[in-house]
Order: C-alpha cells, then structure tokens, then sequence
C-alpha cells in the first residue's frame, strides 16, 4: 500500500550518504583522517547513538560535500577508544565535534591538543 510511513521510509533509503562510517575504531577513524588530510578538509564528526544514519545527517554529508568530512561514530565496543580521546559518553550522546585542517597536516593527535575543536553537545541535530 501507499501510506506516508512507508513513502517516507523509500524516501529516506534514496536519499545520498556521503557520511563516513566509523564503526571499527581505530582503523575506520585512521582512514577518516588520511582522507581528511589528503583533500584538505575539516574534520566533522558526529557521535551517535542511532543505529541508522539519520535524514538530516545525509542531508549535511549531501550539502557540504566537498567542503567537509562528515564522519559517524557509533557507541560500539570497538569506538570506545575514539570516545575517550574525544571526551565522549554515553551520556554525553549526541556530540558533534569540528577539527579545522592544519597547515603543516599533522595527524589528529597533535590536532587534538592544540584546542582548535568546536564541540557542539545536545540534541538539536540528530
């Protein structure tokens, strides 16, 4: 049958991702940041606790394609790790944190301690 819910749903599935999923720890967010570095791009990542990359999200990653690097971080066993790096809980879910490129492209860890993250906490965007 044609009912709303369903429309919306097919909607939604057609819809373009290019959100980065991050879903086995390190190695996922070592890929995220070469490519971010590689292109020069900001880094954007979104930590999550949906199962399913939201509309809104896909609309971002569609909007600002090529201009940012919109990665997802799921609150799996294996992200733990990046979650901890970041300051990131469980409670603390949804948090959308903004790196800047750097200049002399280092890698993520000496960006991280330079204080150039925009944290964004809340669920306004999710």
């Amino acid at each position: 049958e044609r009912k709303a819910k369903d429309m919306k749903q097919w909607l939604d599935s057609q819809m373009p991702n290019y959100v980065e999923p991050i879903r086995h720890g390190s190695s996922d967010m070592a890929k995220f940041q070469e490519k971010a570095i590689k292109h020069g791009l900001p880094q954007v990542l979104l930590f999550t606790s949906k199962a399913k990359t939201s509309p809104l999200t896909k609309y971002l990653s569609t909007e600002f394609r090529r201009q940012i690097l919109l990665g997802e971080v799921y609150p799996t066993k294996k992200n733990q790790e990046i979650m901890q790096m970041y300051g990131i809980t469980t409670e603390t879910l949804p948090a959308l944190l903004v790196i800047p490129p750097s200049e002399e492209e280092e890698k993520e860890e000496d960006n991280k301690d330079s204080n150039n993250i925009i944290r964004y906490d809340g669920d306004g965007y999710t």
